[in-house]
């Protein structure tokens, strides 16, 4: 196979690139990907050991794309590591984080979790504060992004900060204890490992040779400095990414880690992927023409060799409901020429201005799935059984035990729990340590002694079955706990398909089992919990519209796309402030503009139902005068007449 048929020159110059660091600036619709595997390839070719090779992106929909690829152009015969950062982070740790106190059977815990553990710690707290758990987590998710430990944080005389620093130090206790770490932990844990256990660094940096960082803009502190440390004994890292598009500031991405990649690293390649695969000219010159106004980028002259095509659509309407009508009356006319549901999205930059476009898309019976909406996997029912599974690899996960211990109902009342949670805390335990010490046991009544006991029986006899296939294993937990008879007879009583989400699930883990043979428990938990919604998403048979928020856009291609509420406080957003804020804000723009092959429509509402109320001053978003004029068409007003004039 040549693996550098049909690549244009720049794209050749990566993929040929051996030794030495390279920074690959690509464009939307540039051919990334494909250069990053054909990059593997080469490389291969030239007789680098395939598992000598590493890769890290930032979804599990992205890595498994990329594999298959790799694959496919090695004839099968490769080893390359091709992952996530979370889960390379994951799989550093199960092999190497006993040093830092976990087994290789950690738990890691996902928002909802995590929301349950910081609840747990506030109330033990006793605070006179307002602050949610969402508020604590949220900052000390920012803290750990920047690297900041809780004895590091200037509390000075804030009582806010003071009560959070409390928090995150207890909060780490708790995780510890559960031998448990939540997202931000798996990037934190591991750069700890290279940072204080130079020869577990060492072996690291001697495996791989070749180390490839995608998406390089949205890397946070700690992912930048896990990939500095490996790259740091052979200098060959290739960072490909696009400055504009770095729209992630809000959970850690620093957009200067790419800015600053030739400081970085002085002796670096640069090579610009500018030529454009996917959008026609009309779009392309708009989105170039908009993104030109940011000075916090490297420059890049994109360009196609597609035709002109339509003009973008802009499209102002009294309200948002108005423009909800318009976009569902334009989607019918859509369907009449040879676009089908599937080929549409509507973009919003915040998931609460779906309501209108929801709305009106049901009363237009339109099919459409929201992307990020009410996940699948963070249903209680779901919840519930991932919560058997975990308990029976780790347990030390007192969130799963509590959620399950008297799920379905065992007699234990609010007396046992205190009283178990008391003594696991006097005597240093863990809730199943206590639980399986009889001489704990004794304190309580017949009842809810008999109860735990056979609760601890039924965890054992589970754990016995662990051998079986995964679906089994499911099914047989599902049955023999008594939870799906409980979940049938709730729903009755509460007209709810909860039932039929468990037996949804018992068919997502057989699917499972097809795309992975020999699939452990612990590997399926570890997948599941590092899901993203993007990695949920997948394309129906049945044809739908496509919802999603504009910071979910990233890596996708539609030919019809729809961007709804282009209004300033929307987009830009009114908690951007500063110019550093309103450059993300564009980048978020131009990302949504990138998406679309071939018909581009942007609207906006001169007044909008936000916070409980109408807000009668909305401004067309600034990013509209960036526009160039010879690209779009203009409608002040929508009907069902609409003429589209230029202006």
């Amino acid at each position: 196979m040549n693996l550098l048929q049909d690549l244009n020159r720049p794209q050749k110059q990566a993929v040929c690139h051996q030794d030495g660091p390279l920074l690959v600036l690509a464009g939307p619709g540039s051919g990334k990907t494909r250069v990053i595997t054909q990059r593997i390839a080469y490389l291969i070719s030239q007789g680098v050991p395939s598992d000598r090779i590493l890769a890290l992106t930032f979804t599990n929909k992205a890595a498994q794309e990329m594999a298959h690829r790799v694959s496919s152009l090695t004839s099968g015969f490769c080893h390359t590591w091709v992952y996530t950062f979370h889960a390379f982070c994951a799989r550093i740790l199960r092999q190497e984080g006993e040093v830092l106190g976990y087994t290789s059977q950690f738990s890691i815990f996902d928002t909802d979790d995590q929301k349950r553990a910081i609840t747990k710690i506030l109330d033990s707290m006793s605070l006179k504060s307002t602050m949610t758990a969402t508020d604590v987590l949220h900052k000390i998710s920012y803290y750990k992004n920047h690297c900041i430990y809780p004895d590091q944080i200037p509390s000075e005389n804030d009582y806010t900060i003071k009560i959070i620093q409390k928090a995150y130090i207890l909060y780490q206790e708790f995780l510890k204890k559960n031998n448990a770490m939540d997202f931000d932990d798996l990037l934190l844990k591991t750069l700890e490992l290279f940072t204080h256990y130079k020869q577990v660094l060492q072996y690291y940096q001697e495996k791989f040779l070749y180390i490839l960082v995608d998406e390089f803009q949205d890397t946070n502190l700690p992912q930048y400095m896990i990939a500095r440390h490996l790259a740091s004994e052979h200098q060959n890292i290739c960072a490909t990414g696009d400055p504009d598009q770095s729209i992630y500031s809000w959970r850690g991405a620093n957009i200067r880690n790419i800015l600053n990649f030739e400081k970085d690293f002085p002796d670096a390649v640069v090579v610009r992927l500018e030529q454009n695969y996917r959008s026609t000219k009309y779009i392309l010159e708009a989105a170039s023409s908009v993104i030109s106004c940011n000075t916090m980028r490297k420059e890049k002259k994109l360009w196609t060799e597609k035709q002109e095509g339509s003009r973008l659509k802009l499209v102002r309407t009294f309200d948002d409901n108005e423009e909800a009508e318009w976009i569902c009356r334009d989607i019918k006319k859509r369907l009449q020429s040879n676009l089908s549901l599937n080929d549409i999205v509507i973009f919003y930059r915040m998931n609460a201005q779906s309501r209108a476009i929801e709305t009106a898309l049901r009363n237009h019976a339109i099919n459409y799935q929201i992307v990020g909406g009410t996940e699948f996997y963070q249903r209680a029912e779901i919840k519930d059984i991932l919560a058997y599974l975990r308990i029976l690899v780790n347990e030390r996960d007192e969130v799963s035990l509590l959620r399950i211990l008297n799920v379905p109902p065992r007699g234990l009342g609010k007396t046992a729990f205190a009283f178990l949670m008391q003594t696991a805390q006097e005597h240093n335990l863990t809730l199943m340590q206590v639980i399986r010490n009889d001489r704990f046991l004794e304190e309580l009544s017949k009842k809810a002694k008999a109860s735990l006991w056979n609760f601890m029986r039924m965890i054992d006899d589970f754990k016995k079955q662990i051998s079986l296939p995964l679906s089994k294993l499911v099914e047989s937990i599902i049955i023999q706990s008594g939870y799906m008879q409980y979940i049938q007879q709730k729903d009755v009583k509460k007209d709810e398909d909860r039932a039929e989400n468990v037996q949804e699930f018992l068919a997502s883990v057989r699917e499972y089992e097809k795309q992975f043979t020999n699939l452990t428990l612990s590997e399926y938990l570890q997948r599941i919990s590092l899901m993203t919604d993007v990695d949920k998403w997948e394309k129906e048979q049945q044809e739908k519209v496509t919802l999603m928020t504009l910071h979910a856009a990233k890596g996708l291609e539609f030919p019809c796309v729809y961007i709804i509420g282009v209004s300033e406080g929307l987009l830009p957003h009114n908690r951007s402030y500063t110019n550093e804020q309103i450059e993300e804000e564009r980048r978020l723009f131009f990302v949504g503009i990138t998406r679309a092959k071939e018909l581009l429509t942007l609207s906006h509402s001169k007044v909008s139902y936000r916070q409980g109320s109408y807000d009668f001053y909305n401004k067309p978003s600034r990013f509209f005068d960036e526009i160039p004029k010879e690209t779009c068409e203009w409608s002040y007003r929508c009907d069902s007449n609409a003429s589209f004039k230029k202006y």
